[in-house]
């Protein structure tokens, strides 16, 4: 969430309810408050290593004013949320040349680029007391960082992995936060929007939620909104699997086509060389691996899956 929608991270139970409808609030506090404790609580890691898949995830800093998080699909696309373009205190959309991408910061731009072009889903209206399903947007970049920093896949609703989403928070401003053993409360086509009970909070709007499948990580949703709750929070996203869907989204599902959402093509790694490492060694060793036995982003899940079941280090 960026700083002109601060407000709606802090909402009470009644604003909460006005966010995402009463009867999904009330199906959402049972579900909380029976089954809680039959499930492991969320993990947090914070990332201060340069290294993929996390490097494909940046700060979207816009006009020196606010930022926001996005994630790399493409050696020149992004995805974010669309309130994040909007300058609500004018009532229009930011310029493109106003918005820079760093992806991987860590309080040194080791390598940023500017916005080019940007589409933002049909229909979306700007309204800090509600999350919308057309709350997304897709950004060409202006130079192709993709090389440097590598691009995740995208696309699909498979959350039969770990599921966690990552960002830039306001408590950690300079380095990628992970949230990770997130449980998916409810997802299209029965509910519009993807819920989660992974706390998000001021920054992290934009940010992937990921799915960590054998083949690597894949952004399956993009954060728009959190609702505080006592003892954590539920995070409101749009479904990425959506993105393509011509007959409610016509010029922005072609742009995200065209970007290459939902070709069912898998992420890339860093090129030869880059600033970034093609492998999360560092993670791998946080989370308790041997670094003769972490070789892989399928690896990856595996410790991820460990960690968040209360067996890994972290």
């Amino acid at each position: 969430m960026n700083h002109q929608v601060a407000k709606a991270a802090k909402t009470s139970s009644l604003s909460l309810a006005r966010l995402v409808g009463w009867r999904f609030f009330l199906s959402v506090a049972i579900a909380l408050s029976s089954s809680g404790a039959a499930h492991a609580q969320p993990q947090r890691l914070t990332i201060t290593k340069l290294e993929y898949p996390w490097s494909a995830i940046g700060r979207l800093n816009v006009g020196n004013h606010s930022y926001c998080s996005a994630v790399m699909i493409s050696e020149r696309h992004i995805l974010t949320a669309a309130h994040c373009l909007w300058l609500a205190s004018e009532r229009r959309w930011w310029p493109p040349s106003a918005i820079q991408f760093v992806p991987g910061f860590q309080g040194d731009p080791v390598v940023h680029t500017r916005v080019k072009s940007y589409v933002v889903a049909d229909g979306y209206s700007f309204d800090r007391h509600r999350a919308s399903p057309s709350d997304w947007a897709v950004a060409e970049l202006a130079e192709p960082l993709g090389r440097q920093v590598g691009w995740l896949a995208s696309g699909g609703l498979d959350t039969s992995g770990l599921i966690g989403h990552a960002g830039y928070r306001a408590d950690h401003r300079y380095a990628v936060t992970l949230d990770y053993g997130c449980r998916v409360l409810a997802a299209p086509p029965a509910n519009p929007l993807l819920w989660e009970n992974c706390e998000d909070l001021q920054g992290d709007s934009g940010g992937p939620v990921l799915a960590f499948l054998p083949g690597g990580p894949r952004v399956v949703g993009i954060v728009v909104a959190t609702t505080a709750r006592r003892g954590g929070g539920i995070t409101a996203a749009v479904a990425v699997s959506t993105f393509t869907d011509r007959g409610r989204f016509p010029k922005a599902a072609s742009a995200a086509t065209a970007a290459g959402v939902g070709r069912g093509e898998g992420g890339h790694p860093p090129a030869a060389g880059s600033a970034a490492d093609h492998l999360p060694a560092w993670t791998f060793k946080t989370l308790g691996a041997p670094s003769a036995q972490a070789q892989s982003l399928a690896d990856l899940a595996h410790l991820l899956e460990r960690a968040a079941d209360g067996h890994g280090d972290n």
